[in-house]
């Protein structure tokens, strides 16, 4: 597994307190009864920003910061 410095795991915990859930745009579909969804900041896009895998950065929200707080 690969380790990450603690300054490295606060600042991805931070901001994904900050943005996790805010709306990044909709998507209007359907074929025959039109509907709206909204896309919002989730793990992916946490992942992506980062240059992590989902795995990594559901690892360093979740689990370390879970076990840093106890």
């Amino acid at each position: 597994m690969t380790k990450f410095s603690e300054e490295f795991m606060t600042k991805v915990n931070d901001y994904w307190q900050e943005n996790r859930g805010k709306p990044l745009g909709e998507n209007i579909g359907g074929v025959h009864l039109e509907y709206r969804s909204i896309k919002k900041y989730g793990l992916d896009e946490l992942a992506e920003e980062f240059n992590l895998t989902e795995s990594q950065a559901r690892r360093i929200v979740y689990v370390k910061m879970k076990e840093r707080s106890k």
